[in-house]
């Protein structure tokens, strides 16, 4: 750690005598050495800083009974980026950081290591490959966001599929293709994913399986006017009117025999004497309850999506800025998993809802879901002091839900100085799943409110 701080240290202080700041087209601002006169040799670092204020109402129990809320300041992303571009062939990258920080994590964390990756530039522009820790995702233009330039607060859950589980924070190991054809802007990936899951030959429901198969991932965009940079591995949710942008894209992962389907009890495993007494007694309805389960049938894992985000500025330097897409999972027959962000509940677990305790919200399953964003930055001059309200929805429907569900989002951001100062005010709403009758059904909804403060440069 004496040492990374050192060398952080020395960075920042040789940034202070170089020429270090840089606009690259619509990217953000950029601290950078310049090794060689024509600028193709350089070393660059960036940083975010993304603190949230929260009041959350937390989900009810299984009995309906209400539940304290929960207020609290949390860390939801500190990261460094560094990253060498040498003489047009070889580009390094490297992100260390930490998410999800909350009063109730514990001892202070230590630096995680995001991305570690090289890429060779084999055709300036058309096709360059790489290899190690990568983001370069398939699905959808979500899988692959700047955590910097969000339209709402923060990317949703169920736009990491794999979260989790497979991957580690949208990262897996692998070999990238990625590059531009006239208007066509592909990256594509061979990976390996993350051990995950159980070895068990069968399961009560269907869930990830531990196997050594390799993943494949892609994602294309035909981009109708101006041309995205992408020497990072990120794309941005909200160019404030930068650049006239119109682009569709569609991608897919694919990750073969992942999954364990949920097996059917075996009523033939039941001892024949207890089999016998429940038969002979009139309790034959509980034979399920002594029997092992039929081994499970082996499924892929297969995602796909199709998007379109549009930016494009309007009169008197404002911006309209929107994203529309369609996602379709497929984990195997009801395939369900929750999640919730930085969650501080102190609920029982023993009386929480099957969606959890606190913010937790069916995220991801086997079925559908459409988000739909919209965005418009008031007309104003320059990026200094700049205001943005905005509106999402998302609508999931999942197989092992009985029901449909909706859900927004309403905010506005403040921009101090574009992105790099920024502040955000955001209400979510979010689904409360119950049994009724031995249905899943959509009962009512909860939200909670999220201040953000950030900085990123």
């Amino acid at each position: 750690m004496n040492r990374f701080i050192k060398f952080l240290g020395t960075f920042i202080f040789l940034f202070n005598l170089s020429i270090g700041f840089a606009q690259d087209g619509i990217n953000n601002p950029d601290l950078r050495i310049y090794f060689s006169d024509n600028k193709s040799s350089y070393a660059g670092m960036e940083m975010v800083n993304q603190i949230w204020m929260r009041y959350i109402w937390n989900n009810l129990d299984v009995n309906g009974a209400e539940q304290f809320g929960d207020i609290d300041l949390a860390l939801r992303r500190s990261r460094l980026i560094f990253y060498a571009y040498l003489m047009d062939k070889v580009f390094v990258y490297t992100q260390v950081g930490y998410d999800g920080q909350t009063y109730r994590s514990g001892e202070n964390p230590g630096l995680k290591l995001y991305n570690a990756q090289t890429e060779f530039i084999l055709s300036k522009d058309k096709f360059h490959l790489g290899f190690g820790l990568n983001t370069w995702n398939g699905v959808s233009r979500y899988n692959n966001s700047n955590v910097g330039e969000f339209l709402v607060v923060d990317n949703p859950g169920f736009a990491y599929p794999v979260e989790g589980t497979f991957d580690q924070d949208g990262r897996q190991f692998g070999i990238y293709a990625k590059g531009e054809l006239n208007k066509l802007n592909y990256r594509f990936s061979v990976v390996k994913p993350f051990e995950f899951g159980t070895d068990s030959i069968s399961s009560p429901r269907t869930t990830e399986k531990t196997n050594e198969n390799l993943a494949i991932k892609g994602y294309f965009s035909w981009q109708f006017f101006d041309k995205e940079k992408t020497v990072f591995p990120y794309l941005t949710m909200n160019n404030l009117g930068r650049g006239k942008l119109l682009n569709v894209g569609a991608g897919f992962y694919y990750h073969p025999e992942a999954m364990l389907v949920e097996a059917e009890k075996d009523l033939s495993t039941v001892d024949p004497l207890i089999a016998g007494m429940l038969i002979s007694s009139g309790m034959s309805d509980l034979l399920a309850d002594f029997a092992g389960y039929y081994p499970s049938r082996i499924s892929d894992i297969f995602l796909a999506a199709i998007d379109v985000f549009l930016d494009i500025p309007t009169k008197r330097n404002g911006a309209i800025t929107s994203y529309l897409g369609y996602c379709y999972n497929f984990f195997g027959p009801n395939y369900l998993r929750s999640m919730g962000k930085m969650n501080v509940s102190k609920m029982p677990l023993e009386i929480a809802l099957q969606q959890g305790i606190g913010n937790s919200e069916w995220e991801i399953g086997t079925g559908h879901i459409v988000r739909g964003e919209f965005g418009y930055l008031l007309p104003g001059k320059g990026m200094k002091n700049r205001f943005q309200p905005y509106g999402a929805f998302t609508w999931k429907n999942f197989e092992a839900l009985d029901q449909a569900s909706i859900q927004f989002d309403a905010g506005i951001n403040w921009l101090m100085y574009a992105h790099n100062i920024k502040w955000t005010l955001q209400y979510s709403s979010r689904p409360i799943y119950n049994l009724v009758d031995g249905r899943n059904i959509w009962t009512g909804s909860k939200g909670q409110v999220i201040m953000q403060t950030q900085i990123y440069f």
